[in-house]
């Protein structure tokens, strides 16, 4: 399934490109639990521009993982499979590190 989120890049744009989020655009969507529920809206996403992977997006202060988020850019809307209670006890943002992303993975049950 191809990613609404992400342009079409050539190799020659990649270092031009690098620093650029094009996961942006989800900034402002509403956020959705498992089950439907609004959580809040995302805040700002994390990007790893190496890897090109969206890591996580911020909502009221919560970072969810975003391996198996699903959007609805026609809705403005994300949905993570947790719970809302889950997503409002996550661990408060940091910079993105190794030891940051363990930490957020253990929260949700994520194998690492």
């Amino acid at each position: 399934m191809e990613d609404p989120f992400v342009d079409e890049v050539s190799i020659d744009d990649v270092e031009d490109r690098i620093d650029q989020n094009p996961y942006t655009a989800m900034e402002g969507y509403e956020l959705q639990d498992a089950s439907g529920a609004r959580v809040g809206e995302i805040e700002y996403t994390v990007y790893d521009a190496v890897s090109g992977v969206l890591k996580y997006v911020v909502a009221n202060g919560h970072p969810i993982l975003a391996d198996r988020i699903e959007a609805d850019a026609e809705n403005r809307r994300i949905r993570a499979p947790y719970p809302k209670d889950l997503i409002e006890s996550s661990p408060d943002p940091e910079d993105p590190s190794g030891e940051f992303d363990r930490a957020l993975r253990a929260h949700y049950k994520e194998p690492g």
